[in-house]
């Protein structure tokens, strides 16, 4: 559980760009190792991982930079392939193929065994798979790869051990609270001066030996691990939930609603829109020039705005909502973070910056309290009665006005979502690997049998109809709902 903290620096400019050509050294090692590891995945179906040998990549950057660049590329290629193995997992069963075929496809995907000359066997059986189901597997793998950029190993910031980098307190009158010494091959050993501050300095926990350099736009910045193991153990063993589990559902107007009737991160949409406009303009500007926008230093520091902003109104709005409640579990929607009215590009921008920062967040949270996370398919949530279960299009009237012309149900459309969002996991309709169509056709089911219990309760018989929409019928208000 380890955590990083960026510490300011003042090195002067020679070693700087010591530390900065380095760095590149570092990246073209990195990005060499990545090139190695597809090969192997293509041609043997199996990566090297991080402790496969490196000495062919030592005249980069020298024997234990090539390994620690190799265990960064390990873990960034493991990452993005785990991914890849859950849409291959959700395309199979979205797919109508018998199940047979789907049962092998799935045992090919759990063993990671894809692009394998190894022969793949079903649990308990001792026959290879067929060449066709296998032939299968390497088409879907392919078109699921093609989906995505693979990921940019010359974007790697070093992450540098005592072999390399140390960190020692300052003795005596210095420029700085620590030294960050260097020993780079081939290099005489230099020693930069670091500034660190009251968050850093109060963090409990074991401080590592490992720095990270981190380069920008302005030079490069220096950040310091700090292994969390301990003190979560204690927040966790001290932290008592107050409620089972937490409904949250992501709007447009208000970044998060929960089931309880929180709206938190309000405006969150007018501020996204107007960034928007401004970068929309930048690369329209930067396009007719024959540029790319970001080769515009606004743009970039737009871009990095963006991300600020949503690494921080997500952390408060989850961190705000465990203060308030303090659940034992928070369920979710899978979504990926783009909004309608906004431009290809910030939601570009959006979805890569707001999937990585919820998703950090939230294993925090685990780590921190112990708050685990439940995660559903957000298919027609928005249009569900979270009181009846109907479900039609015509239950949103406005984008923040939910109104069931079912059962007459009123409320904050973003607080009824998330409703149904909590409601689907009590009732272990998570639906995480099922088509749309498939949700709705269960949904209507459901909703279909709760009709006719209710008509049989009542002693009337149950219509097969659909319910007129509201502005045909009179409307059926209970409670406060009457003075909507």
């Amino acid at each position: 559980m380890i955590r990083a903290d960026t510490i300011r620096h003042s090195a002067n400019r020679g070693k700087g760009e010591r530390v900065l050509a380095f760095s590149r050294r570092y990246r073209a090692c990195a990005a060499a190792i990545a090139a190695s590891e597809w090969r192997a995945f293509f041609e043997a179906g199996r990566l090297g991982g991080k402790y496969g040998n490196v000495s062919r990549f030592n005249a980069f950057c020298g024997a234990a930079p090539a390994q620690m660049a190799r265990a960064q590329v390990a873990a960034m290629l493991g990452s993005f392939l785990s991914n890849r193995q859950n849409e291959f997992r959700e395309t199979v069963t979205r797919s109508s193929l018998p199940g047979d075929v789907k049962h092998m496809l799935h045992t090919v995907n759990r063993q990671k065994a894809w692009f394998s000359r190894d022969d793949v066997i079903l649990r308990g059986g001792d026959t290879p798979l067929p060449e066709g189901v296998r032939h299968l597997a390497r088409s879907i793998m392919r078109a699921v790869l093609k989906r995505h950029r693979r990921p940019n190993a010359r974007g790697i910031a070093p992450v540098l051990d005592i072999r390399v980098a140390k960190v020692a307190p300052a003795t005596g009158t210095s420029h700085g609270d620590l030294w960050a010494t260097f020993r780079f091959v081939g290099e005489k050993a230099f020693s930069i001066p670091l500034h660190s501050h009251a968050y850093w300095r109060e963090r409990q926990g074991k401080r590592c030996n490992v720095l990270q350099i981190v380069p920008d736009q302005r030079g490069f910045g220096i950040r310091l691990m700090t292994d969390m193991a301990e003190p979560f153990a204690a927040s966790r063993a001290a932290y008592q939930p107050r409620c089972e589990r937490v409904g949250v559902d992501f709007g447009l107007t208000t970044l998060m609603a929960t089931d309880r009737g929180d709206l938190m991160g309000r405006g969150f949409l007018d501020a996204m829109r107007r960034i928007d406009r401004q970068i929309v303009a930048i690369a329209r500007h930067r396009m007719r020039s024959g540029g790319k926008p970001r080769d515009s230093l606004r743009y970039r520091r737009l871009a990095e705005q963006v991300r600020g902003i949503v690494k921080t109104r997500i952390n408060t709005a989850l961190n705000r909502i465990v203060d308030l409640h303090a659940p034992a579990e928070l369920v979710v929607e899978r979504l990926d973070f783009r909004m309608p009215g906004l431009s290809r590009r910030l939601n570009r921008i959006l979805s890569n910056c707001g999937r990585a920062a919820f998703r950090a967040k939230l294993a925090d949270l685990r780590d921190r309290f112990g708050v685990e996370t439940a995660e559903i398919n957000p298919a027609y949530t928005s249009q569900e009665c979270s009181r009846c279960g109907f479900v039609s299009r015509d239950n949103r009237p406005s984008q923040a006005r939910f109104r069931c012309v079912s059962c007459g149900h009123t409320a904050h459309a973003d607080v009824d979502g998330a409703k149904v969002i909590a409601r689907r996991r009590s009732l272990g309709l998570d639906f995480r690997f099922t088509a749309r169509g498939q949700v709705l056709a269960e949904l209507q089911r459901r909703s279909g049998e709760r009709q006719g219990r209710h008509h049989a309760r009542r002693g009337t018989k149950a219509s097969s109809r659909q319910p007129k929409p509201a502005s045909q019928r009179k409307p059926v208000l209970q409670g406060n709902e009457a003075f909507l």
